[in-house]
C-alpha cells in the first residue's frame, strides 16, 4: 500500500500529514522550528519513519513560507498555502465558503464560491507580523504571560476591553504599555489584544463574510481569539455569526498538500544533510582580563533624613534615596518592570529596606516615568 506525505513549513512550526491512497489519515505531527526549517522537517520525517516504511511513500507535497528548503531533486510538488488549506478543509467540509487562517506570521482570508471548481479569492496580511500568532507572543511577553495561559486569562474579561492598535506591532506595544502603567487588569489587556488581532484579520476583506466560516491555523487553538473573531464578523454581517474551528485545524495545510499529492510521484522523502557549501567559523576564545573591584551597594547604618526618588519606566523601575543635601546616594535599587509597575515599586521598596532604609526619615518623595 502506498502512502502520500504532506508537509507544511511555516515560520514558527513545521507540520506533516501522512495519508493512505483512499484519503484516510494515518499520521499527524508538528514540531517547532528552532535551529532551522530543514532540521525540523528532517526530524519529523525521521519520527514518521519509526512507524511507517518511508520507502512506501509514493509522493510528497510541500507548502508554506519555508517550502524552498526542500531540494528540487526530491521531486516534491510545491503548493500555495491557500490551495493547500482549502483542499484540506473541503475534504471534510465541502460546504465551506470562508476560511480564516492565522498562523505564526501570516493570516489569510480565503473566499470560496463553489469549492475549488471556481476561482477563489485570497487576502493576506502585510509582511509585518501584526495580526498573527507571533504578534500575540510578542505582546504577551511584556506582562509575562505564557501562551498556555493566554486564552484562559483573556476569557476572564467580562467588561468592554480598551482598543489596541492592530496595524503595527510597535503601536500595539505603546498602547499596551500605556494600559500596564495605568494598572489595567491583565485579562482586560489580553482580550484587547485578541480584539486587535480579530479586527486586523477582519480588515483583510470588504463586505459581509459568507457562511459557513471556518477558523484554522495554529492560533485557532486560542479560544479567546475565536470569540473575538465571532464578535468582529457578527458586527460586519449585522447578525450573530458563529466561526467554527474544525478538527485538525493545525494540520489542514499539511493534509491539503498530502491530498493534492495523490496520483503523483516523488524521488524520496529524506532531506539531504546540510548543504556542504555552508561553512562555520570558530571564533577565537576570549582573553582573560582583570576586572576592577565592584563597590558593594550602599548600606544605611544609622538614622538620618533622606529624600526618595522613583522612576517607573515601561522597561525598568528605579528608586534612589539621597541625603538632605542631594549629593550623596544612601540607597538605590533597580529592576525590570515586567509589565507590573505596582509590583515593581513594592519590590524596589523591599530592596531598599534590606539595605537599611528603615533608618531613614523620608523628608519628601519625587516620582517620574510612564508609570508615575
Amino acid at each position: 500500500m502506498g502512502y502520500f506525505l504532506g508537509v507544511d513549513i511555516g515560520s514558527v512550526n513545521a507540520a506533516v500529514a501522512l495519508i493512505a491512497e483512499d484519503g484516510s489519515i494515518l499520521h499527524l505531527d508538528t514540531e517547532r522550528i528552532s535551529s532551522g526549517p530543514r532540521d525540523a522537517v528532517s526530524s519529523l520525517v525521521r519520527t514518521l519513519g519509526t512507524a511507517f516504511p518511508l520507502r512506501d511513500i509514493v509522493a510528497a507535497g510541500v507548502s508554506g513560507s519555508g517550502k524552498h528548503v526542500v531540494p528540487g531533486e526530491l521531486g516534491w510538488t510545491q503548493y500555495s498555502s491557500s490551495l493547500a488549506i482549502a483542499t484540506g478543509l473541503l475534504r471534510s467540509h465541502p460546504e465551506a465558503k470562508t476560511i480564516i487562517q492565522i498562523g505564526g506570521q501570516s493570516s489569510l482570508v480565503i473566499e470560496l464560491e463553489d469549492g475549488l471548481r471556481k476561482p477563489w479569492k485570497v487576502a493576506s496580511n502585510p509582511l509585518c507580523a501584526a495580526g498573527t500568532g507571533r504578534f500575540l507572543e510578542q505582546q504577551a511577553y511584556r506582562p509575562g504571560i505564557s501562551m498556555d495561559d493566554f486564552a484562559s486569562l483573556a476569557l476572564q474579561c467580562t467588561d468592554g476591553a480598551p482598543r489596541i492598535a492592530a496595524r503595527c506591532s510597535v503601536f500595539a506595544k505603546s498602547d499596551l504599555i500605556h494600559l500596564q502603567q495605568k494598572g489595567a487588569p491583565v485579562p482586560t489587556m489580553l482580550y484587547a489584544l485578541c480584539e486587535s488581532v480579530a479586527r486586523m484579520v477582519g480588515s483583510l476583506k470588504k463586505g459581509a463574510f459568507q457562511e459557513p466560516l471556518y477558523f484554522v491555523g495554529g492560533v485557532a487553538a486560542n479560544s479567546a481569539i475565536a470569540r473575538a473573531l465571532n464578535e468582529v464578523v457578527s458586527a460586519r454581517n449585522g447578525y450573530e455569526l458563529s466561526v467554527t474551528v474544525p478538527d485538525h485545524y493545525h494540520h489542514l495545510e499539511a493534509l491539503g498538500t498530502a491530498y493534492l499529492s495523490v496520483g503523483k510521484s516523488s524521488n524520496g522523502v529524506l532531506l539531504p544533510e546540510t548543504d556542504v557549501r555552508q561553512r562555520y567559523f570558530e571564533m577565537p576564545g576570549l582573553a582573560e582580563v582583570s576586572s576592577q573591584q565592584v563597590s558593594p551597594p550602599p548600606s544605611i547604618q544609622s538614622p538620618c533624613t533622606g529624600y526618595l526618588g522613583i522612576d517607573i519606566g515601561s522597561t525598568s523601575t528605579k528608586a534612589v534615596i539621597t541625603d538632605s543635601s542631594g549629593t550623596q546616594v544612601l540607597g538605590k535599587s533597580y529592576l525590570m518592570t515586567a509589565g507590573r509597575p505596582i509590583d515593581a515599586v513594592k519590590q524596589v521598596f523591599r530592596s531598599l529596606v534590606r539595605d537599611g532604609a528603615e533608618h531613614v526619615d523620608i523628608g519628601g518623595v519625587g516620582i517620574t516615568g510612564s508609570g508615575r
